[in-house]
């Protein structure tokens, strides 16, 4: 502290980064966005309620604070109902921004080439960032965030009734893996959350279940095969964490893999500024019940007969019964297309293999589930189902992260959850091999 002045040094800076600084006063927030360089001295000042960089690069510094102001935001702007719509004001967004910087850089006679590639870049990965994942989430009087649910599953909700196909390369543009490799970007803000959601929704190719364990190891082959090791550190932890978050792991068949792969994270990057998140992941997956929680088994459901029941009391009909519990919506067509396919191999293993099907919509319309039920009854046991009453905010659904359908759940004979994200019946042999392996161990 000088008089008035308060001086602080930053000594860890070794490439140019986005920082954010807040202060406040009584009455007044001030927060200011900027990209610092080694050796930058950057000089702020209070006057008059204002709050403004000073000094030699003062243009530079004040980039993103006047790109806010000038500009109109992507927190503001939801997805509502067409993609095709929503990509045409994220691109309107992106071009006003491009458009104010080409003409702030311009204006302000700036020259440095590191200056120029970091915002550029930035608003490059922000930009695809807001298309892979819409704003569908309200927080506050009018700032949209990303919800749980991906793109893909999007596009199911909106496309299910339309003849036309969404085409996910025109949508996204002119995107390589290519476009990702510099590592001196891993200092961008909006590189990182771009990254990993195009390599779980673009890169990664596979038709395996979303969060399953051959998903898993598909992303991986992807971030092993294309990344060094800086980007590969972040990707991998990055897989890990999501993974963690979607409730990968909270099942017998998945938490020995995960912790495997954790161990040999920490093996292979012993200084990782991500082990601390890395040894919290561990520390839940050791403590993790594989039972549903009391919350979960009270879930309120109703059956197509009017009535309303719990999970519990569904359990509770029959005992010492392999179940599977079938997540779809009247909206999903991969859900529809997997009940018509491999209806011969769920009969076969419910008569076989003693294995109960337990069909649980998150339809939000009751009418649309009966309707699309009706015309599925050929399919679908009448006996067992069900729609989750407020699927949204539902202790089962929330408990078991149920943010994409097709989703198939297998537990035991204890009803202890065996696998919570299985491969989809119609890959019968793999499923098959699950539920042998569960019988041998009852």
């Amino acid at each position: 502290m000088i008089g008035d002045s308060i001086v602080m040094e930053i000594d860890s800076i070794l490439e140019p980064q986005l920082l954010h600084l807040t202060s406040y006063s009584k009455d007044i927030n001030y927060r200011a966005t900027f990209m610092a360089k080694p050796n930058d001295t950057i000089i702020f000042e209070i006057k008059n309620k204002r709050f403004s960089i000073k000094g030699e690069k003062a243009a530079e510094h004040n980039f993103y604070s006047s790109l806010r102001d000038s500009t109109p935001r992507y927190i503001h702007n939801p997805y509502k109902g067409s993609l095709i719509e929503y990509k045409s004001r994220v691109d309107s967004i992106y071009r006003k921004k491009v458009d104010f910087f080409n003409k702030y850089v311009r204006r302000h006679n700036i020259t440095s080439k590191s200056f120029i590639d970091f915002v550029e870049s930035g608003l490059k990965y922000s930009h695809i960032y807001e298309l892979i994942s819409p704003r569908t989430q309200k927080n506050g009087d009018s700032f949209y965030l990303a919800g749980p649910e991906e793109l893909f599953t999007i596009i199911q909700k909106e496309y299910s009734s339309k003849e036309q196909l969404f085409n996910l390369k025109d949508y996204l543009g002119d995107i390589t893996i290519d476009d990702f490799k510099d590592e001196s970007h891993l200092s961008i803000g909006s590189f990182k959350p771009a990254l990993s959601v195009l390599i779980r929704n673009y890169f990664a190719t596979s038709d395996y279940p979303s969060y399953s364990i051959e998903k898993f190891l598909a992303e991986k082959a992807v971030i092993d095969n294309n990344f060094d090791e800086k980007i590969k550190e972040y990707a991998m932890a990055s897989l890990i964490t999501v993974y963690h978050w979607r409730g990968f792991g909270h099942s017998k068949k998945s938490v020995s893999f995960f912790k495997n792969e954790i161990h040999e994270y920490s093996k292979q990057y012993p200084d990782s500024e991500y082990t601390k998140e890395m040894e919290v992941i561990f520390e839940d997956l050791n403590s993790f019940e594989l039972e549903f929680p009391e919350p979960a088994l009270n879930t309120k459901l109703l059956s197509k007969h009017g009535d309303t029941l719990t999970l519990d009391e569904i359990f509770n009909r029959s005992n010492k019964r392999i179940r599977v519990i079938d997540f779809w919506a009247s909206w999903c067509i991969p859900c529809i297309s997997e009940t018509q396919k491999a209806q011969d191999f769920r009969d076969k293993l419910s008569v076989e293999n003693n294995v109960e099907w337990i069909y649980l919509s998150i339809d939000e319309d009751e009418k649309k589930w009966l309707k699309k039920s009706k015309e599925l009854e050929i399919y679908l046991n009448v006996r067992n189902q069900y729609l989750v009453i407020n699927s949204k905010k539902s202790p089962l659904t929330k408990y078991l992260k149920v943010y994409w359908i097709p989703r198939y759940v297998i537990l035991n004979k204890q009803n202890e959850i065996v696998l919570n994200n299985s491969p989809h019946p119609s890959d019968s042999i793999v499923f098959k091999r699950i539920i042998d392996e569960i019988n041998i161990e009852n």
